[in-house]
């Protein structure tokens, strides 16, 4: 990125320039003349621009008037610099035109460093996140075109592609919940269909967490009642996101994504639905998500052993989990250790 430097004094321009050498892939762009800078400014989007109150031709102000009406550049951060201290009608001046720091001479090179590297932090930031829009709607695009055709896998994968612009972690825990719910539905009882839709379904079912803001999922302490709130409303979200779609996977992805956070006492949500009112695919997968999320590290706890998460449900059956689901839970522990221990090497592999 470029830094546009704008000053009279050659050693002031020398200065900046040997500053802004501290902060990676900056390059500084040096002017004593502010229609050369405008000239370069009008083909060029910088970082953020150091505007000094003296140049060459025109005062610095003036240039800073003028540079917001160049197209594009209304709202470029700068830093402004002045040798008249105290100037409070140059200093109002200069924050109406929206600079985002004011500092007068002698710089402070520790000062002027902090200001520079936080614009610059924000412009990445700014260009990282525009990067994700576009890439979010390429993959919208994606997932418009697997809808008309029809393709579950498709649709599931493209959709899992832009929630995972979200939540990096969504794929990894969708796929081995959907390895461990296939283990529970067979030991359930549920038929070869039933798992095979099951198993495919349970791929989707927490799309909806894409509407919990990122502090959320990284708090680090008990959740705000408001906080909690939205958390819960992402079972709706992800119901509104899968409904409609006609395909017996999606209408089971639909299901869950209502019910795998309601409770086998009644006491969950959204609907608080109680026992076998719950769909059975919600109490599946309702055991399989907390199996797979008590094995994962977060904010506010280390990951527990398997045998640790498998005790910890085994305590809630009745009251969290259907009983019949977590016997299955226990009857298939052999299949299941294998799967989170394959799940565990993957992501091994792709930390190395």
């Amino acid at each position: 990125m470029y830094v546009a430097v704008v000053d009279d004094q050659d050693a002031s321009l020398a200065g900046f320039a040997q500053i802004l050498k501290r902060i990676s892939d900056i390059d500084a762009v040096c002017f004593k003349k502010a229609a050369d800078a405008l000239h370069w400014l009008g083909g060029v989007e910088p970082a953020f621009v150091v505007a000094n109150n003296t140049l060459s031709d025109i005062a610095g102000i003036d240039f800073i008037r003028r540079l917001r009406l160049v197209p594009g550049r209304e709202s470029t951060p700068i830093i402004f610099t002045t040798g008249k201290a105290g100037d409070r009608d140059l200093r109002r001046a200069a924050f109406d035109l929206n600079v985002r720091a004011y500092l007068e001479k002698p710089i402070n090179p520790s000062e002027f460093l902090v200001h520079a590297m936080h614009i610059v932090d924000m412009s990445r930031e700014r260009a990282d996140i525009q990067n994700r829009l576009k890439e979010a709607s390429r993959r919208a695009e994606h997932i418009q075109s697997a809808t008309a055709s029809g393709d579950d896998g498709a649709l599931i994968d493209t959709m899992l592609d832009v929630a995972s612009l979200h939540d990096p972690t969504i794929v990894a825990h969708h796929n081995l919940v959907a390895n461990l719910s296939q283990i529970l539905g067979r030991d359930a009882n549920l038929t070869g269909e039933e798992m095979s839709v099951l198993h495919d379904a349970a791929r989707i079912y927490d799309i909806g967490k894409v509407a919990i803001p990122q502090r959320i999922l990284e708090a680090k302490g008990p959740l705000s009642v408001a906080d909690r709130a939205i958390v819960e409303r992402h079972c709706d979200v992800g119901t509104r996101l899968l409904a409609g779609r006609e395909t017996p996977v999606l209408r089971a992805a639909t299901v869950i994504a209502q019910t795998h956070h309601e409770r086998y006492d009644g006491t969950g949500y959204p609907r608080k639905l109680r026992g076998s009112s719950i769909p059975i695919l919600g109490r599946v997968v309702a055991v399989a998500d907390t199996l797979v999320a008590l094995l994962r590290p977060r904010a506010d706890r280390p990951a527990l052993s398997l045998a640790q998460a498998m005790e910890a449900i085994t305590k809630a059956s009745g009251g969290a989990f259907d009983p019949v689901v977590v016997n299955a839970m226990r009857s298939g522990l052999s299949d299941i250790s294998r799967f989170v221990h394959e799940a565990q090497q993957e992501l091994n592999k792709q930390a190395s």
